[in-house]
């Protein structure tokens, strides 16, 4: 049986919200059809997001009777797995000679002129991309003559700033000032010439232009827009804002094949002065400073045109169609997030006096001790820093209060592409041009600091895997980026900046337990009863400085656990009453172990466990997309990378409904997220050879928590010698969130 798109040739213009061309690809791929990166003469369809797409004109020009759709068309085929009719979905164009509409030319100064109007009127679809390669007229050979060469030359300096960027930093040497005001004069001159020749608008006289822009950014929310650090003076100048639109530009291109792993950025800034406009540029490779350009500018669409041109050369889109699918061997758009400055509270401006100043009383913390001690742990930066950096991700390039959600979406799309041509051999002997392409689009969306080392090529599982599991945790440390930075610290915030991180968190209930009551004790045996045997990491283990001997001793449990917290998340109880889970016939609820980062808490807390999205890799996952938890503590704390938080790893301990019985495996199966829909269950259990000897009732912690077991540590782990089974210890996993409430948290000293 032929597939539904068998024959058909299909094309991609435009960008469309939930999917990028590498997916579209993949779907045609699916169904059967060719997908093809440029329109050609065996086109059969052109899907596209706009009815006036210039790929649409030249498609029809081609007259080869393509078929113009929207996206929905392929979508629709792929779920009702048919060839769908495609007038229903079919895009008409614009009647002849009709300028677009659809807001995606470049965008200019704020007031358009009367012969501006005109020009556009005439040649809207057409202006750029003449200005830039129009043959000239045979009756102009000279004229042309030099116009090519200044095309070569361009191209040459472009070419060179390019190479420029994978090279080793110069031996830091002081700049003479006066040589370095001039070199920036000379460049800013020469971009200057270059720009005025690629311009397809006049100049506006700068202060109307000023006066009208700023004019109609008034009724808009400005954004909060940092100035490149390296930018002399920074704070003298101001990102441009126009109509939602930051001109504010991050690049990145990685190839591991050429040892390349270097960074563009480019900002369109207005100074102090009116009519005062420039564009900055930095280069070089990711992880270092690089290199700097600031050009001035006699206008604003002189910067303007100069920040476009720049982003065209490195990108080769337009800025217009910025989220557009990277061009291969270009840099890739890196889209950013940004506060809405608005809804920060502005400073107020200190008045200049010269009478003695009256020392201000800072807000005093109103939580507990062990609360602050926690909360500065999970909003430590040092320890976000060290998190990052161990994943070599660059945070300098990206940082994560900019990093978006739909970037995280798009890497993780990227990495199950991958997945996909690795876990099949024959795949990926037959694709090793793929797996450099799409490891190249991984590591330029996601920007990494590899030093001057070659970036690898992410041909393994492992490899993977890892990337998965960095993407998850940047997830994680954004939301707690984010809280840290709404509580930016302020000497006339009346609120403490730990209170108002805490706040952050949104918890019903964080209370630190008395180390003498039952419900420590318990928790506290739990802890240290269920470590594994084979399990290098250990808790707390000490000099007792009292010892005459010196000798290293182990610490009491009470030394070896900070605090332990009973926590409860908003809405969690809630959501689990109303689940299919609160009243099921077949219940069964453990008390079971999570560990993570420190630095993932404050997104964990505050949005609660969360499952893998859609477009991660499934096979990344021993037994499918879900959460993770385990009857043994040692196996969770090898999940907290203490040594990156002086130290200390933070446990959860978790009511979790897993039913009974649970599916059970002896051996891994990404798959089993299904399998446990297949059979009705509602989790999965992967069988451990080291299992608890027996189970109790966790009524004997809290009274809550009666009728929820939890392992009988009075004894030793048992050994389960049961065929088939390679797991050390037990994995519980659950597919659905409203399965878990959180009920514990514990600060525990960890070393190796």
């Amino acid at each position: 049986m032929s597939k539904p798109l068998a024959g058909q040739v299909v094309v991609v213009s435009g960008s469309f919200r939930a999917y990028n061309h590498e997916t579209i690809k993949y779907i045609v791929e699916q169904l059967g059809g060719t997908f093809s990166a440029t329109v050609t003469d065996a086109c059969t369809h052109l899907v596209t997001s706009k009815a006036a797409h210039p790929a649409d004109q030249q498609a029809i020009a081609l007259g080869n009777d393509i078929k113009i759709v929207s996206l929905d068309w392929l979508t629709d085929s792929r779920d009702k797995q048919t060839h769908m009719y495609e007038s229903p979905y079919s895009l008409a164009l614009p009647a002849p000679g009709k300028p677009s509409v659809d807001g995606t030319g470049p965008r200019r100064s704020g007031r358009t002129t009367q012969s501006q109007s005109q020009s556009q009127s005439q040649s809207q679809s057409q202006s750029q991309s003449q200005v830039q390669s129009q043959p000239p007229a045979q009756s102009q050979p000279a004229k042309t003559n030099g116009k090519a060469k200044k095309r070569a030359k361009n191209k040459k300096d472009e070419d060179d700033e390019d190479d420029a960027a994978d090279q080793p930093p110069a031996k830091k040497q002081k700049a003479d000032p006066a040589d370095t005001k001039t070199q920036t004069k000379a460049k800013a001159a020469k971009d200057a010439k270059d720009t005025k020749d690629t311009k397809d608008t006049k100049d506006s006289k700068p202060t109307k232009a000023t006066k009208d822009t700023k004019a109609a950014k008034n009724d808009e929310s400005v954004l909060n827009v940092p100035v490149d650090d390296p930018v002399p003076n920074k704070s003298s100048y101001k990102v441009w804002q126009d109509k939602g639109v930051v001109f504010d530009a991050a690049l990145n291109k990685t190839d591991s094949g050429a040892n390349n792993n270097k960074f563009y950025f480019i900002q369109l800034l207005e100074g102090p002065n009116s009519g005062d406009f420039s564009t900055w540029t930095r280069w070089g490779r990711v992880g270092e400073k690089g290199q700097i350009s600031h050009l001035k500018a006699s206008s604003f669409d002189q910067a303007m045109n100069t920040f476009e041109k720049k982003f065209k050369d490195k990108s080769g889109l337009a800025w217009a169609k910025r989220n557009d699918a990277p061009k291969n061997n270009k840099y890739t758009y890196l889209e950013r997030s940004y506060e809405d400055e608005s809804a920060k509270k502005p400073k107020k401006d200190k008045p200049k006096d010269n009478k003695p100043k009256k020392e201000i009383k800072k807000a005093e913390c109103t939580l507990v001790k062990p609360v602050q001690d926690l909360v500065a742990l999970i909003f430590n930066q040092t320890h976000l820093n060290a998190a990052m950096e161990d994943m070599s991700y660059d945070a300098k390039k990206l940082p994560l209060g900019n990093l978006s959600q739909k970037t995280l979406l798009q890497g993780f799309e990227i990495l199950k592409q991958l997945d996909a041509l690795v876990h099949d051999p024959v795949k990926a002997a037959q694709s090793p041009a793929d797996i450099n392409r799409l490891s190249n689009q991984y590591f330029s969306l996601i920007p990494h600091a590899f030093g001057r080392n070659r970036p690898p090529v992410l041909r393994s599982a492992p490899q993977i895997k890892k990337e998965v599991e960095m993407l998850e945790a940047l997830t994680d440390m954004e939301i707690s980026s984010k809280i840290m930075s709404a509580s930016e610290e302020d000497d006339d915030n009346p609120v403490h900046i730990l209170d108002r991180q805490f706040l952050g968190l949104g918890l019903n209930e964080m209370t630190p337990l008395d180390h003498a009551s039952t419900e420590f004790t318990e928790l506290a045996e739990y802890l240290t009863r269920s470590h594994g045997a084979t399990h290098s990491i250990k808790y707390d283990v000490s000099t007792d400085s009292n010892n005459a001997t010196g000798k290293t001793t182990e610490l009491t449990v009470c030394d070896q656990l900070r605090n332990i917290f009973r926590v409860e998340r908003h809405g969690e109880n809630e959501r689990y009453e109303k689940s299919p889970y609160a009243n099921i016939p077949n219940s069964c609820r453990r008390l079971l172990w999570h560990g993570s980062r420190t630095t993932n808490y404050g997104g964990i807390l505050s949005q609660g466990l969360r499952i893998a999205p859609p477009e991660a890799p499934v096979t990344g996952y021993m037994f499918g997309k879900g959460v993770y938890f385990a009857d043994v503590s040692s196996k969770s704390a090898n999940y907290c990378y203490h040594d990156l938080s002086d130290n200390i790893g933070l446990l959860m301990l978790c009511d979790v409904e897993v039913g009974n019985s649970m599916l059970e495996l002896t051996s891994s199966d990404y798959r089993a997220g299904d399998l446990v829909k297949k059979a009705n269950k509602l989790a999965t259990l992967g069988r451990g050879q080291a299992i608890p000897s027996g189970w109790k009732d966790a009524g004997c912690v809290h009274k809550d928590l009666a009728g929820v077991l939890m392992p009988d540590c009075s004894n030793p782990l048992a050994s389960d010698s049961s065929n088939g089974v390679w797991l050390q210890y037990n994995e519980y996993i659950v597919y659905d969130v409203a399965q878990i409430r959180i009920k514990y948290l514990l600060e525990v000293g960890m070393k190796y």
